[in-house]
């Protein structure tokens, strides 16, 4: 993310407001409100020095990786829920979202905020930046998925095809893919560059809350209220496994820097770590009771997961070890 102006006034010019908003409005009745508490979402930094944490206070807060240890030397506060953030390849900004529908850049150094992105009409739950860093995707509670150009802020293009609200949005490593996951237990793949729609995933019994591509960019799991953790191949559009032991519903997922390992977070406080190469549990970390909202591996140590929940803390596990802190 880099910056050439203090403030980008961005309209979708391809959206229709009234019916959005209206479709919003009567999707809103009868879907789930946001749910998040305490630890909402969190990023770590390219370089993996850092970890940016988002909350339902509206604070951002940057730890040190290795000690979990506040390092802030600033206070952001985007005076509403922050329900996403992200970091820049460079390790420099910060985007981050909310219940206000704006996303707001910020210059993680000074805390300075150099510029907003306005577009989105209704509050957004999910953000995610490009491999290469020059995509920004924003989702929330419309219809729409929006990818914007990370060095001028300008809106790129907009992702059409749900029917209910985002929950989330995934880049593959890769860059290429797109997925996004709704209140409507479907989960859209998109082909970045055209925007053509490439799949639509349907094998959830209620909201997605979580996607997740695997490094190698052929397989997607998901995660949802239903309590199911599953997998996709990107090739076919078909489910290939179910994974199977939650009691309670999957808020997050997330896989490692080699793919080898996939963790889901549920809403009883249960982090799952399942082997990839045999489909099988393999650990079970005891995170409390509180909901597990966020999910993010290390990408410079594979066995290294950070985990946020309702009750604003953030656990650094070893995941080999099993071990937390």
């Amino acid at each position: 993310m880099t910056t050439t102006s203090s403030k980008a006034e961005i309209q979708d010019p391809t959206a229709s407001g009234n019916t959005e908003n209206s479709q919003a409005l009567k999707l809103g009745k009868r879907l789930r409100q946001y749910l998040k508490k305490g630890v909402t979402s969190i990023s770590v930094s390219p370089d993996g020095s850092m970890v940016a944490v988002a909350r339902a206070d509206g604070k951002v807060r940057i730890l040190d990786a290795n000690s979990v240890v506040d390092v802030s030397k600033f206070n952001i506060d985007i005076d509403t829920v922050a329900s996403g953030i992200v970091f820049s390849r460079d390790s420099k900004f910060l985007g981050v979202v909310g219940r206000d529908s704006n996303v707001h850049i910020f210059n993680n150094a000074t805390g300075k905020k150099v510029f907003t992105l306005q577009g989105h009409e209704h509050p957004i739950r999910a953000i995610a930046q490009g491999p290469d860093g020059a995509l920004i995707a924003t989702a929330g509670e419309e219809t729409r998925v929006m990818l914007w150009r990370a060095a001028t802020g300008k809106l790129e293009k907009v992702l059409s095809g749900h029917t209910g609200f985002v929950n989330a949005v995934a880049f593959s490593a890769d860059g290429a893919l797109l997925a996004s996951a709704d209140a409507s237990a479907r989960i859209l793949v998109f082909n970045v560059a055209s925007g053509k729609l490439l799949h639509t995933l349907r094998g959830h019994a209620d909201e997605v809350y979580g996607v997740a591509f695997r490094p190698d960019g052929k397989t997607l799991a998901s995660a949802g209220a239903d309590g199911e953790v599953l997998q996709w191949d990107l090739a076919t559009g078909y489910r290939t496994e179910a994974f199977t032991g939650h009691k309670a519903a999957v808020r997050s997922i997330a896989f490692n820097r080699d793919g080898t390992v996939l963790a889901s977070g549920g809403e009883d406080g249960q982090i799952f770590v399942w082997d990839m190469a045999s489909g099988r549990l393999d650990k079970q970390l005891g995170a409390g009771s509180s909901p597990v909202n966020a999910l993010v591996f290390d990408d410079k140590n594979k066995n290294v997961l950070f985990a946020g929940g309702d009750d604003n803390r953030v656990v650094r596990w070893n995941v080999a070890s099993g071990v937390g802190k």
